[in-house]
């Protein structure tokens, strides 16, 4: 029953098959910024990988920070019927993952991103800076 008035009251998902991958992207650090997720970093790895395009980096100070940014860019997200294939870390919430396919969202606690510095691991990807 709960399930059913929350669906109501969330707007449907607008299905548009004329979404750019940019746009996706800025709809995602939107989202991210909007619950105060700290340094957004995107990265373009169309070049460097086959399996993967966008990797987008962020950081949330406490457990339920990292959440709350992962819940709001799958929100953000799902309007537009982007659905994760997999979601990872959530639980804990010092290092949660979404898995949109050619899209993975990090969201990482600071000491985790300073140790695993993702940025430089990739380092071969240039960085996006959206309008």
């Amino acid at each position: 029953m709960v399930k059913a008035r929350q669906a109501r009251s969330e707007p449907p998902p607008q299905v548009d098959d004329d979404i750019t991958i940019e746009e996706v992207l800025a709809l995602a650090v939107a989202a991210i910024e909007d619950k105060k997720g700290e340094q957004p970093v995107v990265l373009d790895l169309v070049d460097q990988l086959d399996y993967l395009d966008y990797l987008i980096i962020c950081t949330g100070h406490t457990e339920l920070h990292t959440q709350a940014i992962a819940d709001n860019v799958q929100n953000a997200l799902a309007r537009y019927a982007i659905i994760p294939d997999g979601l990872s870390g959530y639980r804990h919430g010092d290092w949660i993952l979404i898995d949109y396919g050619v899209l993975v969202v990090h969201i990482f606690m600071p000491a985790l991103r300073d140790f695993y510095r993702l940025e430089e691991l990739w380092s071969g990807g240039q960085v996006v800076e959206l309008k």
